[in-house]
């Protein structure tokens, strides 16, 4: 084989900086959106984003040569230059300093998926994976 192969998926979570709210419904969408254009740029397969007004969670698998460090840190650099510099917000916005980040194998790939799809459900309701959450924490 003459190319590296993977088959990595991984949950990615983030906070706002000090847990502030800033992840609002008038602003979220176009956050998103942006985060999965950043991704397709960098070639990195985003399966899934959601969160709630305090932090995200991501679903991506990365080029073998990718590590999951550098793609973090482009996504949420990029991703605070957008908010600050597109969306104007009435402060400055920033992301809290580090991430949490699992990896899971394909078969688990469409539960994760869904689990992100459905955070803020899974919010209101009191429903979560301490897992899956409390590596926001980092």
């Amino acid at each position: 084989m003459s190319k590296a192969y993977t088959e990595l998926y991984y949950h990615v979570i983030w906070a706002t900086w000090k847990r502030i709210r800033f992840l609002t419904a008038d602003i979220e969408e176009n956050v998103y959106r942006y985060i999965v254009h950043k991704c397709k740029d960098n070639r990195y397969h985003c399966f899934g984003i959601n969160g709630i007004e305090d932090h995200i969670h991501i679903v991506l698998s990365l080029e073998p040569t990718v590590a999951i460090a550098t793609a973090v840190q482009k996504l949420k650099g990029s991703s605070s230059h957008f908010i600050n510099h597109e969306l104007k917000l009435d402060t400055q916005f920033k992301w809290q300093e580090g991430y949490g980040a699992l990896t899971f194998g394909k078969r688990n790939l469409s539960d994760l998926v869904g689990y992100v799809r459905d955070q803020k459900q899974r919010h209101a309701e009191k429903r979560l994976n301490g897992t899956l959450e409390n590596c926001k924490e980092a």
